[in-house]
């Protein structure tokens, strides 16, 4: 991943590189999925059940050996600044496309998975539940949550913080690699 450090360091505020062996994965974060603790639950074609099981995903997982955490910090107004939020969550998603493209674009043949936090953001209205396929399936990013991956257990084990003071929202996504 050091050739790749510029991109990262020109996208999000933190990252750090950590063994596969040292994510913790949990069907207890899954459930708040499934519980529907974002809103997204049958609503986005990157969250479950459109996604495969927490197992399958999982199994896809073995081509890879290292992790790379990465995080956004956003200020909010305050607290209760829904708005900014949401600003937040579809500007991180953008970064990790872009981090994306151009990983692909600088190594093709680079083999890596890109997660982000929460649904996809890409279109204003996902295609899920209307009988259409997704628009833009090559672009569209799964988050860690679908996953299982305990977000902020893992943070806290990298020595990043997971809170950065108030009025602030950080958002947290990361990449599988080889």
């Amino acid at each position: 991943m050091k050739k790749f450090e510029p991109f990262i360091q020109d996208l999000f505020d933190h990252s750090k590189a950590i063994p596969f062996s040292q994510v913790t994965f949990s069907q207890e974060v899954r459930k708040l999925c499934e519980q529907n603790m974002c809103g997204n639950f049958r609503k986005s074609w990157t969250c479950p059940p459109a996604v495969d099981s927490i197992e399958d995903l999982q199994g896809q997982l073995s081509l890879f050996h290292r992790f790379l955490l990465l995080d956004k910090v956003y200020p909010l107004q305050d607290s209760f600044d829904w708005e900014g939020m949401q600003k937040g969550g579809r500007d991180f998603q953008s970064r990790i496309l872009k981090l994306k493209k151009r990983i692909k674009k600088a190594d093709p043949g680079f083999e890596f998975l890109a997660l982000g936090a929460g649904a996809c953001k890409l279109c204003d209205t996902c295609t899920y539940g209307q009988q259409e396929p997704c628009r833009n399936p090559e672009d569209a990013i799964v988050s860690v949550e679908a996953y299982g991956i305990e977000v902020m257990k893992l943070m806290k084990e990298a020595g990043l913080s997971y809170n950065n003071g108030p009025d602030t929202v950080t958002y947290i996504g990361g990449i599988f690699y080889e």
